[in-house]
């Protein structure tokens, strides 16, 4: 299963340091907050994707406002896969 810190992770990695060393990150972390351009967002998703060899809905994870929201999307697209 994805995890929240698994994400926030991979969200810092995208972030190449300009995220402030004390910026909590979170499952209520806000993805417009992060400063992510929209490309940065999709290498996420799709890393996620590829570690987890499942596919997550477009239209849903476009509208993730929260890391918490894409690690349920991400959860919910493998639970789908194991069946």
């Amino acid at each position: 299963m994805v995890t929240v810190e698994e994400v926030a992770e991979l969200v810092r990695s995208k972030m190449r340091g300009k995220a402030a060393s004390d910026q909590v990150i979170d499952e209520n972390t806000r993805i417009d907050d992060l400063g992510l351009s929209s490309l940065q967002f999709a290498e996420v998703v799709f890393t996620l994707e590829d570690e987890y060899e499942t596919e997550f809905d477009p239209a849903r994870a476009a509208d993730a406002k929260t890391l918490g929201d894409l690690v349920t999307l991400a959860n919910e697209a493998i639970s789908s896969n194991v069946r």
